[in-house]
């Protein structure tokens, strides 16, 4: 069992409590939301990759996938 990051992408007709209630999913399982976007309609979170399926079959759910996230050095400007 490895720590992931996901896309999670949620159903059009996905109300915001339903929203709200995803997002405790992935909490309870001890996930963590690292963004959400596309009006509530997209999330990446990094959880268990065992829970995948979990959240797979959350009847709100259309898409689950693992994405990467890379990380963007910044320089500053001068």
């Amino acid at each position: 069992m490895a720590t992931e990051n996901f896309l999670v992408v949620l159903k059009e007709d996905c109300s915001l409590q339903a929203t709200r209630k995803i997002i405790s999913v992935i909490k309870d399982i001890g996930g963590r939301v690292e963004i959400i976007t596309g009006g509530g309609k997209a999330v990446v979170a990094t959880f268990d990759n065992a829970f995948a399926e979990k959240i797979r079959r959350l009847p709100y759910v259309k898409l689950v996938g693992g994405v990467t996230v890379g990380k963007r050095r910044l320089t500053r400007k001068q």
